[in-house]
């Protein structure tokens, strides 16, 4: 098992959820976040006056996959994280799950009477 943690800019999400949906990923966290980096510093008006700031908002996408998964995870979270983007992989050596037949998220009938 592979813990997958990536940076990647807020329009990405929706691509990137889709995709590892299809691949078989459904669930992760998902945490708004600042980085910054030795690039120049992104320029913003305040009260007209220019303002430099060095940190960039993302979105941190935590997620675990398996072995075979991981690589297109990564192929997928790459594609469409940019250059801007950064991807970390982990080696977990156990997974602690409360029940080993535990319902996904998107079989939860909960989340079907919310939509319709």
């Amino acid at each position: 098992m592979k813990l997958i943690i990536a940076h990647v800019p807020n329009d990405a999400f929706e691509p990137v959820r889709a995709e590892l949906i299809d691949l078989g990923v459904l669930r992760m966290t998902v945490a708004e976040v600042h980085s910054t980096s030795a690039r120049s510093a992104i320029a913003l008006r305040y009260r007209g006056a220019p303002l430099a700031t060095h940190l960039r908002a993302e979105l941190r996408i935590e997620c675990v996959a398996t072995e075979t998964q991981s690589l297109a995870v990564i192929d997928v979270l790459r594609a469409n994280a940019g250059c801007a983007g950064q991807i970390a992989v982990l080696g977990l050596e156990e997974l602690h799950q409360e029940s080993s037949a535990e319902v996904a998220f998107s079989d939860d009938r909960r989340l079907d009477a919310a939509v319709h």
